[in-house]
């Protein structure tokens, strides 16, 4: 579920600046050092991880986030192996499943699936407007992937099986904290310490780069993939909004219940670069608003080392 909920002129996120950040004491500074890391120098390593500690003291918020540059091999990671819900972000694991099972080049993704009113969920502003009930499987994964449709997404589960294959598809490609138990909407909830339908910064990254990146889909089939994701429409507030100067950006958002707000996807730079990065954010508070402003700033921070 992808709808963003606008907090108050007076919510904590919208004071998030360089300024607070920068101002960390010695606390932040000590659980820099379990939490953060960028494979370099312990002096950029403290000071990112010093700054994301002072965004989750400031916002009350919990960051997960794992960002690599597959050019140079640099890392970034902040409590990459923690478990956080994994909502929309799943989207681009189940078209990715069904690439993997159909050929980019048969007639599967012009088959036609029907549907009805019983079938529309919250939050389905293409599945919603189709005026005959029926559309192509590749209609389907553009719903989903461009614009986070969750009926669309729900039908696409359907032809996998269920959520219990976008498991098995992550356990295949090693990512193995990774998990999809339910439905659209009833994914999103995203309650405290629920293992179901969640990931790891660390996994959720690997699986987007297998299916981005690595010749996990084949050309053709990564090609479609890329297509959708990099046509993505909800991604300017996120990850969108936090790179700078000129890029290409492939990626899949998601927000949820107790401030979820995430972003996951693969960068691309005029040099050839190529950075994957996923920013996940939730809360322990189940009226916090999924504001994207700590996720850019989160990534803002991270690409700053990396770019």
């Amino acid at each position: 579920m992808d709808t963003v909920k606008k907090t108050t002129e007076q919510s904590a996120l919208r004071g998030v600046t360089r300024r607070t950040i920068l101002s960390v004491g010695a606390a932040g500074a000590l659980l820099t050092a379990a939490s953060c890391s960028t494979g370099q120098a312990a002096g950029p390593s403290s000071r990112v991880g010093a700054e994301l500690v002072e965004i989750e003291r400031a916002t009350g918020t919990t960051i997960g986030l794992y960002a690599e540059n597959l050019s140079s091999a640099r890392k970034i990671t902040h409590r990459h192996t923690e478990s956080f819900p994994m909502c929309s972000v799943f989207k681009a694991l189940a078209v990715a499943a069904l690439m993997s099972e159909h050929s980019p080049y048969g007639d599967y993704w012009d088959k036609e699936i029907s549907f009805d009113t019983t079938d529309l969920v919250d939050y389905s502003p293409i599945t919603g407007e189709a005026e005959d009930g029926k559309m192509t499987v590749a209609e389907l994964a553009d719903a989903a992937l461009r614009f986070s449709d969750n009926t669309a997404a729900n039908l696409l589960l359907q032809e996998l099986g269920g959520p219990e294959a976008v498991t098995r598809f992550a356990r295949e490609h090693e990512a193995m904290h990774t998990r999809l138990d339910r439905w659209e909407p009833e994914l999103n909830e995203a309650v405290p310490g629920d293992p179901r339908d969640t990931t790891t910064p660390a996994d959720i990254a690997l699986l987007y780069r297998r299916i981005l990146v690595d010749d996990t889909l084949g050309q053709l089939g990564q090609a479609k993939l890329r297509d959708w994701m990099l046509r993505n429409t909800t991604a300017d507030e996120r990850l969108g909004a936090a790179v700078d100067g000129d890029h290409e950006l492939a990626d899949k958002t998601g927000s949820g219940g107790y401030g979820v707000v995430n972003d996951v996807g693969v960068i691309w730079r005029p040099d050839g670069s190529m950075t994957v990065i996923a920013v996940l954010v939730r809360s322990d508070d189940p009226d916090a608003d999924s504001d994207p402003a700590v996720l850019v700033e989160a990534a803002r921070v991270a690409l700053a080392e990396l770019l």
